[in-house]
């Protein structure tokens, strides 16, 4: 029940779907029922997203769900936090999720936790969930999307997953032991990313890499942190991306990929005991522009130390300046080094 001021507001207080189904529109509240089954958590879930522009309130507690959540444009799901509210998905879909038929514009997530069923011991299945899967409508997008103080785990595919996002911003969410990529960016046939906002994320234990971004152009990542995997950071075909003091550990391949890229900019960037390459420049991969990078790789048994800091491949052209490093480089392409360091 609701007391004090919020009494007698317009807010409803969902407990079953029955409720949900009566709500006329405005601010929604939801109590988790108990169901382990999912079916009533869900419906009630979805039954207030079915309002226009909803915003809905996710109470302290764990909610089950047996189907993908799906949002529409101009919603809000917002959760008591993310070790407050945990959403648990017994079945076989992603967490939460768009549908091609429906715009996703002006969205936002926050304040809960996502959890899916893969084990980071099993392998992970062909086509897997995500925790968060949101791809364009009829027309462009999704656009002015906001995921913020979340935690995704446990998903067979990618914790993060988003298809051509525009004007959008990550913030200070956890993606962990997912059996694809912790957060990954990718394209349709006709629209790729841009102005596209990671703040202070991390990436731990996820499969594949941290963070992987598919044709994204003129975007930027921030003080965000990735640990194990096979890459910290991988850039694929990527245009005026910079990462500014982002870090990476225990990677199994590289620290920070870049491939058939151009004008993107690392500052900053830092490795600790990472295997093989702290960071690699593929060919094709042009006007990257490299400063302030840290290896700190202090001798281990159980983590090999890097074979090399820094690698650009024939074809690829760098500037470097201020790297502090100790392993060698292996420079085949045109690098220009500023003062020295590398």
């Amino acid at each position: 029940m609701l007391t004090g001021s919020l009494a007698g507001a317009g807010l409803a207080v969902f407990g079953q779907p029955e409720a949900a189904l009566a709500a006329a529109a405005g601010l929604v509240v939801i109590e988790p029922s108990g169901d382990r089954t999912g079916a009533t958590d869900h419906a009630a879930i979805q039954a207030a997203l079915a309002q226009v522009n909803a915003q809905v309130l996710l109470s302290t507690g764990e909610f089950v769900i047996d189907e993908p959540i799906v949002m529409r444009s101009n919603q809000r799901l917002i959760g008591a936090g993310a070790q407050a509210t945990k959403v648990t998905q017994v079945g076989a879909g992603d967490g939460i999720t768009s549908v091609s038929g429906s715009a996703i514009n002006y969205v936002t997530i926050a304040g809960l936790s996502l959890i899916g069923q893969y084990a980071a011991t099993d392998p992970p299945p062909a086509d897997g969930p995500s925790g968060i899967r949101l791809a364009p409508g009829p027309a462009e997008g999704p656009s002015n999307i906001t995921i913020e103080d979340c935690v995704v785990r446990g998903w067979g595919d990618c914790g993060v997953h988003l298809t051509a996002v525009i004007a959008s911003r990550i913030s200070r969410v956890q993606s962990v032991k997912n059996g694809g990529n912790g957060f990954y960016v990718t394209k349709t046939t006709t629209a790729a990313a841009t102005s596209l906002a990671f703040e202070a994320c991390y990436a731990l234990g996820n499969r594949k890499n941290g963070f992987e971004l598919d044709y994204a152009s003129y975007s930027t990542l921030n003080a965000c942190a990735a640990d194990g995997g096979l890459r910290g950071y991988a850039l694929y075909n990527c245009s005026a991306v910079t990462l500014t003091s982002c870090g990476t550990e225990v990677f199994a391949e590289a620290g920070f990929l870049l491939r058939n890229s151009r004008g993107c900019s690392l500052i900053s960037p830092y490795t600790f005991k990472g295997a093989k390459t702290g960071i690699h420049i593929g060919a094709s991969t042009i006007n990257v522009t490299i400063g302030g990078a840290v290896q700190s790789d202090p001798a281990s048994s159980a983590v090999p130390s890097l074979t090399h800091f820094l690698v650009s491949e024939a074809g690829s052209s760098a500037v470097v300046w201020g790297m502090t490093r100790t392993s060698p480089n292996a420079l085949a392409g045109k690098v220009t080094n500023l003062d020295g360091t590398a």
